[in-house]
């Protein structure tokens, strides 16, 4: 065999030697309302909404606009069932004025009766 071969050969053998290894984990993530932004193998972008796929059929067999995240679990939704939202009282979310839930707090607004509301998604 020609020896500049074996030498390639020898590379790339060493190469394979040295390579880091490859974790494959299947992220899901998703923006605040759980609809699905993207699904990444490796070189996780940073964010913490997110849910680890084990099988990722489901993911691949639908349109995106009908998944989202419900629990933490993936979900498909009926795309000719519309989702409906509501406010309920809550310990975080919209700031409001207490017994008036239309009367939402801008971000730096204060008043001294306040209590909170949060969407909740019927699904």
């Amino acid at each position: 065999m020609d020896p500049e071969f074996l030498k390639a050969l020898e590379l790339v053998a060493e190469y394979d030697r040295q390579r880091p290894s490859v974790v494959k984990e299947y992220r899901l993530y998703y923006d605040e309302h759980g609809c699905v932004i993207g699904l990444w193998e490796t070189d996780h972008p940073d964010g913490e909404n997110y849910i680890v796929l084990s099988d990722t059929a489901e993911f691949h067999s639908n349109n995106t606009s009908t998944l989202k995240i419900i629990d933490g679990k993936l979900k498909i939704t009926d795309p000719k069932q519309p989702l409906k939202s509501r406010l309920i009282k809550s310990d975080a979310g919209f700031a409001v004025v207490r017994g008036h839930a239309a009367l939402i707090l801008g971000p730096g607004e204060t008043y001294e009766h306040t209590e909170y509301y949060d969407r909740k998604t019927d699904h």
